[in-house]
């Protein structure tokens, strides 16, 4: 049975572990050697979003009632989840990846999939260059994973602890996929889990045993899915890219209003937001869309084509007032404004030369 491909490379997946609880840790150093639990308000049902590895080992979970966490673990430091400076962080993690590789598939704020070389001296090389560039721009912890599919080299990043590297070659691939719990294929959950260890399967090899066709019966498209992850198929294919095909900045008002004034001056901030964004990734919008959510939940939308690729604050600024004077907000007060680019491309020499003066 077959369970890898050919190709001429493999898989490489890179991440910050526990990204918002390092988020934390930057913005405080006393931090450093505590428990941190991040995610929303404990006395208004808020969960957790993220929290330190030796937390993990206490059973703590993304998802668990933030209560729940600090019943579990009483003397961890509980910090609200600051969705504004972890995107900034974020932005600054990719553009420290994008200056080592520059195609890479974006996952969440804090991971990237890419294309590793196949022999071993490089691809540790290469991990080599994206830890140290990651830690020379952001201060931020990597580790690093290379398999033959997407999975895997999700897993081996995992085996890696907070930074280094894991290599999972062709040849060591199908007995590593064979000691894997069946909990950590894509898409097994407790509930899953329990229905499979029913039919018999409480391991891969179990899992391979019930066969394609059984499982089709029983689990439907899920079962078939499982089946292919359990041979070391991985059905969604790597799509890497050179830049992001969409930026986009949100802000939460202190206070709902229609003021034309108030609103304006959120526009700008998310402009300059925007315009730092754009340059430290070297891009430029052809798009821009302007979303104003109201205290009702409903949502006015605005969007137009730039006459020319633009990425500064003072031109998205000017836009973005043009879509608010087209946006009809009588009677209404709103709670949430953004700004969303599209048509994002590479900024030409001549743009990066007059940047110089």
């Amino acid at each position: 049975m077959k369970s890898a491909s050919g190709g001429q490379n493999l898989v490489g997946y890179a991440e910050v572990p526990e990204f918002h609880v390092e988020v934390v840790r930057q913005t405080d150093s006393t931090l450093a050697d505590r428990s941190i639990l991040v995610g929303g308000d404990p006395s208004k049902r808020g969960k957790v979003v993220a929290a330190s590895a030796d937390l993990r080992e206490l059973g703590i979970v993304d998802g668990m009632g933030l209560a729940e966490a600090l019943d579990r673990a009483p003397r961890a430091h509980w910090a609200r989840t600051d969705l504004r400076t972890a995107r900034e962080v974020s932005g600054e993690l990719r553009a420290a990846v994008r200056a080592e590789v520059a195609e890479v598939e974006v996952e969440a704020l804090a991971g990237f999939y890419l294309r590793a070389p196949r022999e071993g001296a490089a691809a540790l090389e290469l991990a080599g260059r994206l830890e140290a560039r990651v830690m020379e721009r952001t201060g931020l912890p990597l580790r690093f994973g290379i398999a033959p599919v997407r999975f895997a080299a999700r897993w081996a990043a995992e085996d890696a602890g907070r930074c280094g590297t894991r290599v999972i070659a062709d040849h060591d691939f199908e007995s590593y996929l064979m000691r894997q719990p069946l909990e950590r294929l894509p898409g097994v959950g407790p509930k899953t889990a329990a229905r499979l260890a029913e039919l018999g399967a409480d391991d891969v090899p179990g899992l391979r045993v019930l066969g394609l066709e059984r499982l089709e019966v029983l689990l439907g498209n899920h079962g078939r899915s499982l089946w292919h992850f359990a041979c070391g198929e991985d059905p969604k294919p790597l799509r890497v890219k050179r830049h992001p095909s969409t930026l986009s900045r949100e802000e939460t008002l202190a206070r709902p209003t229609s003021d034309r004034i108030g609103l304006l001056a959120s526009l700008t901030r998310l402009a300059e937001n925007l315009e730092r964004a754009l340059r430290r990734d070297g891009l430029a919008a052809g798009r821009i869309a302007l979303r104003l959510t109201g205290t009702d939940g409903r949502t006015v939308t605005r969007s137009c084509a730039l006459q020319a690729s633009v990425g500064t604050a003072v031109d998205l600024s000017r836009a973005a007032q043009s879509l608010l004077d087209r946006s009809d907000l009588t009677g209404r007060a709103v709670r949430r404004t953004g700004l969303v680019l599209k048509g994002l491309e590479i900024r030409g020499i001549e743009d990066r030369q007059l940047d110089l003066f």
